[in-house]
């Protein structure tokens, strides 16, 4: 945004019904403190613009909506602008003026009219949404003020869609929103389109310039979900192992015939296939316990097998950790092997 100052204010003691408010109907507005130019590329579309969520568009005196009225001032109206109409010297507005108005044209108190115009990050003016009564030039011509507030991004539109703090929000952070609705179950490409067409209200145009200032998030994204795809793959590994390990030392323990060698063979198998394992290992004979001074586990825990066996131990586990207890899983597993759980 940026508050526009000091286009004439027409001579005369009549007060003017119509007033310049910028300075060309298309192409650029220099600045002589050199924060232009502006460019104005579709005046009709710009004039649309303006008037989308208001019929009448506020006139105060010195910015005070924008300078004042934040630090609890008041700012009061001076005029209406009800219309606007592109013509070849650049932008006019037709004004309602209040008596206050009327009283500071006629009196000559302010020479010019400054509007608050919308831009994005190329300058390019989207809307006026309001104009003061000024007096200090500084647009090269027709002068302006320039007290830039830059208009929100699209990317900072999107942050706000997703929860976000639009104007400090990180392109990380704006990343791991969009991923935790993968937490949630959406598909965060969806999810990504979704808050893109959310945040350019419909515009179809302003869609795809999102989509282009949202192109550096997507190998994030992609990277993200690689990620979050490889730690799923990694915790069902560490499950099936500590499963496989589980059934493989207790079969062991119980006194199967199972040599050392062995041991990381039928691990290594049981996690891709368990049952067909779980049927060979049933075969080998008992001979007695491998550790003759660790006894025998109690009958019960002898038949269970590895999902049985996996699922006591990860109930005792929950019971030790609401207790206040943390154990590992191998550790439960253990306990409910030796009858302890």
């Amino acid at each position: 945004m940026a508050l526009m100052s000091a286009l004439p204010v027409p001579s005369g003691a009549d007060v003017p019904e119509w007033i310049h408010l910028l300075p060309a109907t298309q192409g650029r507005i220099e600045t002589r403190d050199q924060r232009g130019p502006y460019l104005l590329e579709d005046a009709q579309a710009m004039i649309a613009a303006s008037f989308a969520e208001d019929d009448a568009l506020l006139i105060d005196v010195n910015h005070a909506t924008d300078v004042a009225a934040p630090r609890g001032s008041d700012a009061p109206a001076v005029g209406w602008i009800k219309a606007m109409e592109a013509r070849a010297d650049g932008i006019w507005g037709r004004v309602e003026w209040n008596s206050s108005g009327e009283r500071m044209l006629r009196e000559r108190e302010y020479r010019g009219v400054s509007p608050v115009i919308l831009h994005d990050a190329e300058k390019r003016i989207f809307a006026i949404t309001r104009a003061s009564l000024v007096n200090k030039p500084n647009l090269r011509g027709l002068s302006a003020l320039n007290a830039e507030e830059p208009r929100m991004t699209l990317l900072q539109r999107m942050a706000e869609v997703l929860g976000l703090d639009a104007q400090t929000a990180s392109d990380d952070q704006i990343l791991s929103a969009v991923t935790t609705m993968k937490g949630n179950g959406e598909d965060p490409a969806v999810a990504l389109q979704s808050a893109l067409g959310v945040a350019a209200g419909g515009n179809l145009l302003e869609a795809a310039q999102a989509a282009v200032q949202a192109a550096a998030l997507v190998p994030a994204l992609q990277s993200e979900v690689s990620a979050l795809q490889s730690e799923n793959a990694d915790l069902k590994a560490t499950s099936a192992k500590g499963l496989a390990t589980a059934f493989i030392d207790g079969e062991i323990r119980k006194g199967r015939t199972i040599a050392t060698s062995m041991r990381e063979h039928y691990i290594a198998r049981h996690m891709r296939e368990p049952e067909v394992v779980e049927r060979e290992i049933a075969a080998i004979p008992l001979v007695g316990p491998a550790n003759p001074n660790a006894g025998s586990p109690p009958a019960l825990y002898q038949s269970l097998n590895a999902v049985d066996l996996a699922g006591r131990a990860r109930v005792y586990q929950d019971k030790l950790t609401e207790a206040g207890q943390a154990i590992t899983f191998t550790q439960a597993v253990k306990a409910v092997q030796e009858g302890k759980a």
